[in-house]
């Protein structure tokens, strides 16, 4: 006589259960074990609240009378609301199944008599019969069934006491030996499930000993199988089925190619799909709110509920969106918070700065913070606050309905080298995260080689340093709120590209160790100085002028080096765009510079921005991701030199209070050179002023600070900045007064 296991701890839900139960078990769903259901297959169609039936399921359902061995891979450890087979009325009744469950159910509908479960957790082979008797079941299960019983009533002992451990073969062996006894049993139809395939073996080393023999004699039973009795007119096969997450886990010698095997992917769960989850989960929780003294919810509130729920959990599997429900239920959240319980769910941070008004009140502020920041970019820091108020108010992405879970913020920075890229980036981080916070910096000069995409996500398995992971998204793992600054990012290599493409779109990438990271919460700023070299070109006879692409042809001909001066429009290649042959106006080209109009810079970045990403990298689907992201940011003007030179002055002071207790000032005529030689200097933006204050104030005051101390309360002016006779520095005239 057969010995059984017991049932699985999850069983199909029962009647005349309490509204709180109910609403626990919706968000508990129902468990991660085997949720079996033993009675007919989910019909392939929907019905009026729930979606159809998955397609891979009706897939499996074929695959049942033409494939002796079937391959699941994907999403095979999730849970998938079907009709549910134990309630009345199951077209309208909808349960979580495993994937074991389904199996389970289409099984039972074909006519099998009982199903093998390999059990990696007690070692055994586990049988669950269906209508079969134990009789028709194949010989080698049932003694393995039988073993199996008498080793766990003896507590690890055999029926007289001793040990038979010696004489136990390993689970390959055993595995090799019920798949025979399955696939060569005369019928009924059996079906053997080897739930973690890719736990057989390595993907990496060839096969050898019994795992080896296991695969070999799995792919000539593939070959040799025929089709077993059964109850319908089509009979199946006895049905190996294969399960792996990833078909890369599996070992080198599985042969996925053999047309004896059905290859069946199981997708993440489209909107449809999760909406239906959601609904179960909104329906659980708002009885269960209403029955504990809550405010009862319209239809309208729950179908608005369930809606925000699924569109939050973009990218997640239906297990989490109830799993979801379950976190809610147990922080006490209401059903019109539950988007906010996915986010919680999906990166584990408690305190959601954009839900605050504290944020809000910084952003509102923000213009001034950031002016006070970067200084001579107001047309830059409007632009970046219009982002952050969509971020704030809700409302990014949302023209984008089918990904609503793309980063929080995204901004392209480009402009010339020193008028504040990155300080604008340090001033988004402060704003957004606090005073202290600083933006998670990469600079992408260093990722120029193709196998620099290893170092963002980390080495695939079986290369050196996989196990280490990624510099980008361990840094996300340990900071899901984060501002992350791509510094120079067209010097990165263009396969990386395809990294950012992800993570623009769908706000989550995978590492090299197969774990997803999510970016939903980050702030992403690129910055590139893409456009500054573009031509301008003049006609000294019209005073017109415009501008082409680096290096590419203009009014005056093309190819012309910048400086250079082309006759009658004809450069280097023959004739130009503003005129042919002799006919063309005399024109130059040059550089853009400072002087130009701000509004032909900015046009002349944009234009370089597209030819960038569509002509040169060949990626135009990434430029429309950054959509109007792109800022560009101007030529600093010399009105703004007296501001940042304050402030850098007001910086060397600080330092010195700090460091030595002295108190520094500058006379009129001390401050007077340092703005002349910060404007000579301008060409280098914001960091030639800051150039300038270092050459001609802190390195004669580090010789001055140096030969004699100063005491602690002293007081020092610089009266005068004077060139040195060598003509190569400066040296200070300064006055001290003692505290």
């Amino acid at each position: 006589m057969t010995a059984e296991p017991p049932p699985p701890p999850s069983e199909p839900p029962s009647a005349g259960r309490t509204d709180a139960a109910d609403a626990a078990d919706a968000a508990d769903a129902a468990d991660a074990a085997d949720l079996r259901k033993d009675t007919a297959v989910p019909p392939p169609g929907g019905n009026g609240s729930g979606p159809a039936t998955p397609s891979w399921i009706r897939e499996l359902d074929m695959a049942l009378t033409v494939y002796p061995q079937v391959l699941l891979t994907g999403n095979v450890r999730d849970q998938y609301l079907l009709p549910d087979d134990h309630a009345a009325g199951s077209s309208e009744t909808l349960a979580p199944y495993s994937l074991g469950g389904v199996i389970e159910s289409m099984c039972a509908a074909r006519g099998y008599g009982a199903i093998a479960f390999v059990d990696q957790v007690n070692d055994c082979i586990a049988l669950l019969r269906l209508s079969a008797t134990p009789e028709q079941i194949p010989q080698v299960i049932r003694d393995f069934v039988e073993r199996d019983e008498r080793w766990r009533r003896g507590g690890g002992q055999g029926p007289e006491g001793s040990d038979e451990d010696d004489d136990e073969p390993d689970m390959v062996d055993r595995l090799r030996d019920a798949m025979v006894g399955v696939v060569q049993h005369p019928g009924p139809p059996i079906a053997l499930v080897v739930p973690y395939a890719g736990r057989i073996g390595s993907p990496q080393a060839p096969a050898a000993g019994e795992v080896a023999r296991l695969f070999a004699a799995a792919e000539e039973l593939g070959h040799t199988a025929r089709p077993v009795q059964g109850t319908s007119a089509v009979t199946p096969y006895n049905t190996v089925f294969w399960v792996v997450e990833r078909q890369e886990e599996l070992p080198r010698e599985f042969a996925v190619g053999s047309r004896a095997l059905r290859v069946i992917n199981v997708p993440q769960p489209p909107h449809d799909q999760r909406l239906a989850a959601a609904r179960h989960v909104v329906g659980g929780l708002a009885r269960y709110q209403a029955a504990t003294g809550g405010p009862s919810l319209t239809g309208e509130e729950t179908a608005l509920a369930a809606r925000a729920l699924a569109d939050s959990s973009h990218g997640m599997g239906s297990s989490e969106v109830m799993a979801i429900g379950r976190m809610a239920l147990d922080r006490n959240l209401p059903v019109q918070r539950l988007d906010e319980a996915a986010r919680l769910y999906r990166i584990g941070v408690l305190d959601n700065p954009w839900a605050t008004s504290a944020l809000r009140e910084r952003i509102a502020g923000g213009e001034e913070f950031l002016n006070s920041k970067v200084i001579g970019q107001p047309h830059a820091v409007r632009r970046t606050l219009e982002i952050f108020m969509r971020s704030a108010a809700g409302l990014n992405g949302a023209q984008a309905s089918s990904s609503p879970s793309r980063p929080r913020g995204t901004l392209f920075l480009s402009g010339p080298t020193g008028v504040g890229k990155t300080e604008l980036a340090k001033g988004v981080a402060e704003m957004i995260l606090g005073k202290d916070a600083r933006p998670i910096r990469f600079d992408m000069s260093e990722f120029a080689e193709e196998h620099a995409r290893d170092r963002l996500i980390g080495a695939p398995p079986g290369f050196v340093g996989h196990d280490a992971g990624g510099e980008l998204t361990n840094a996300v793992r340990a900071n899901p709120m984060s501002v992350l600054l791509f510094d120079e990012i067209d010097k990165a290599n263009p396969r990386l590209f395809d990294l950012f493409l992800q993570i623009l779109e769908d706000g989550r990438l995978t590492d090299g160790r197969g774990a997803t990271v999510y970016f939903t919460e980050c702030v992403l700023v690129f910055t590139s100085n893409l456009g500054v070299k573009a031509v301008m070109v003049e006609d000294p006879a019209t005073g017109r002028t415009g501008n082409t692409a680096d290096g590419a042809g203009g009014a005056g001909g093309a190819g012309e080096e910048s400086g250079r001066e082309a006759v009658d429009g004809a450069g280097a290649g023959g004739t130009g765009a503003g005129g042919t042959g002799a006919t063309a106006p005399r024109t130059t080209k040059r550089e853009f510079n400072r002087h130009d109009d701000p509004m032909l810079v900015r046009q002349g970045l944009r234009e370089a921005f597209d030819t960038f990403f569509n002509d040169q990298i060949k990626r135009p689907e990434l430029r429309n991701r950054f959509g109007d992201n792109f800022i560009p940011m101007d030529f600093m003007q010399e009105k703004w030199v007296p501001q940042i030179l304050d402030k850098a002055i007001a910086s060397v002071a600080a330092r010195v209070q700090e460091v030595h207790g002295a108190a520094l000032t500058l006379s009129d005529d001390a401050w007077e050179v340092l703005r002349v030689e910060a404007t000579r200097r301008l060409d280098h933006g914001g960091r030639g002023v800051l150039t300038a204050v270092e050459s001609a104030l802190v390195n004669p005051l580090a010789k001055e600070v140096f030969r004699s101390p100063p005491r602690r309360g002293e007081r020092i002016e610089v009266v005068a900045v004077e060139g040195d006779e060598d003509g190569e520095g400066y040296r200070l005239e300064v006055e001290r007064w003692p505290g």
